[in-house]
C-alpha cells in the first residue's frame, strides 16, 4: 500500500466506496480501482495538486530531521526490512508473506508502525503491468549470449514484476565559480617525412599555443536527482532516466495504494555529496565553454553554492529481481517513459563457440589467400 497516514480521512480514502475493500491505484488514471466490484474511486487531490511543488531549504530540512517526530516532515508507516539486501519498504497491511522486490529474498514480515520522512512529491505510475511486461520481454528477447535456461526464466517473470516507488533526493542550487586555466589554439606547421615507397612527402602537424585564462561563471541547477536507495544505487537507477519532473504531484498516499514504496537508506546529506559531483562536472563544462579556443585546460575552480534546496520524491519503477546460479539480478522498467535496463549473465559456451567460429573462418580465408 505504501506510506499510510494514520488518520480516519486517509483510511477512508483507501477503501472502496462500493464494497469497502482495499483499493489499488490504476496506473495512468486519476482513480483507484476496486479489484472486487470494479468501482472506480476518484483520487481526492488537494487544492495545490496542480501547483508548482517548491523545494525546501536544505538547512531547514536538516534541522527538522533531528526530530523524526516532527509532523511537518514525517508520517507514520508500516515498514518491512530485508535481511539480505537491507532494503526498507512498505507493504499492504494484509500481506503476510512476500519476496523482496530488490533481491528476491524471502521477507520476514512483522508489521510495525514507524515514523518515516514524508515525501514531498511523486510521479504516479503511468505504465500498467501488462505493458511493462511486454517491454520487459522485448528487452530480454534481444539479449545476446544469454544462457538458454536463463531466458526461460523470463517467460515465468510475469508474476514477479513488482511496482515499486524508488526514493530520490532532488537538489536545486545556484553556483558562482571563479576559475583559472588555459586556452589552447591550434596551428599547423608543414613537415616532411619519408613514405613507405622511399619518396619524401609533406604533411601538416598540429600544434597548440596556450594562453592564460581566468574568469567567473554562474550556474543554476534544478532537480539534480540522486538515488536515495542502496538497494538500487544511483548509477543503476540513472540508466532508466531522465525523469520529467514536470509530472510531479504533491505526495498523496492514494497513489501508493497497491504498490511497494521503499524508504530512503541514503540520507539527504550523503546524497548532496553525489549531487555536488554532478554539479561540479556541469560547472567544468561551463568553464570550458567560457575559456573557449580549440581546447582547454582547467587548473582550478572555486565554487560557492547558494540557495540550496531539496525535495524528497518517489519515482515509479516496475522491478524484477531474480536469482540465477546463486547470484541476484535486477531489471527495471521505468513506469513513466517505458525505458528498460537490467543486469544479465552471459553464457561462457556461447561466447567460446563464437570465438572458435571466428578463428575457423579466419583460418579458412587465410588458406584461400
Amino acid at each position: 500500500m505504501g506510506f499510510v497516514e494514520k488518520t480516519s480521512d486517509i483510511s477512508q480514502d483507501l477503501k472502496c466506496q462500493g464494497c469497502g475493500a482495499i483499493l489499488a491505484y490504476q496506473p495512468g488514471t486519476s482513480y483507484l480501482k476496486c479489484a472486487y466490484c470494479g468501482t472506480e474511486n476518484q483520487i481526492i487531490e488537494s487544492d495545490i495538486a496542480h501547483a508548482v511543488i517548491d523545494a525546501v531549504d536544505y538547512d531547514e530540512f536538516t534541522a527538522a530531521m533531528q526530530d523524526i517526530h516532527d509532523a511537518r516532515f514525517t508520517i507514520t508507516a508500516e515498514v518491512v526490512h530485508c535481511q539480505n539486501c537491507g532494503a526498507n519498504s512498505t507493504l499492504d497491511p494484509h500481506v503476510t508473506a512476500d519476496l523482496c522486490a530488490f533481491c528476491a529474498s524471502p521477507l520476514v514480515i512483522d508489521h510495525q508502525e514507524k515514523r518515516v520522512v514524508k515525501p514531498h512529491a511523486l510521479i504516479p505510475f503511468f505504465i500498467e503491468e501488462n505493458k511493462a511486461f511486454s517491454l520487459f520481454k522485448k528487452w530480454s528477447g534481444g539479449l545476446w549470449f544469454a544462457p538458454n535456461n536463463f531466458k526461460r526464466i523470463f517467460s515465468a517473470q510475469n508474476n514477479r514484476l513488482k511496482g515499486v516507488y524508488i526514493p530520490f533526493w532532488s537538489y536545486d542550487a545556484h553556483a558562482s565559480s571563479s576559475y583559472q586555466g588555459q586556452r589552447g589554439e591550434y596551428y599547423y606547421v608543414t613537415r616532411t617525412r619519408r613514405a613507405a615507397d622511399g619518396k619524401t612527402e609533406t604533411y601538416q602537424e598540429q600544434r597548440t599555443r596556450w594562453y592564460h585564462a581566468s574568469g567567473h561563471v554562474y550556474n543554476r541547477f534544478k532537480d539534480v536527482l540522486v538515488s536515495a536507495s542502496t538497494s538500487l544505487p544511483h548509477d543503476f537507477a540513472s540508466k532508466i532516466g531522465p525523469w520529467d519532473m514536470q509530472h510531479l504531484k504533491p505526495f498523496n498516499s492514494q497513489y501508493l495504494s497497491g504498490f511497494v514504496a521503499e524508504t530512503f537508506s541514503i540520507d539527504h546529506i550523503a546524497g548532496s555529496h553525489v549531487a555536488k559531483n554532478i554539479m561540479d562536472a556541469e560547472i567544468a563544462n561551463t568553464v570550458r565553454a567560457d575559456i573557449g579556443g580549440d581546447t582547454q585546460q582547467v587548473d582550478d575552480v572555486d565554487s560557492v553554492y547558494k540557495d540550496v534546496k531539496l525535495k524528497y520524491v518517489l519515482l515509479p519503477v516496475w522491478l524484477s529481481a531474480y536469482r540465477y546460479k546463486g547470484k541476484s539480478y535486477q531489471i527495471m522498467v521505468n513506469a513513466f517513459n517505458g525505458r528498460v535496463y537490467g543486469q544479465r549473465p552471459y553464457s561462457f559456451w556461447k561466447i567460446a563457440f563464437l570465438v572458435l567460429f571466428i578463428v575457423i573462418i579466419v583460418a579458412l580465408l587465410s588458406q584461400q589467400s
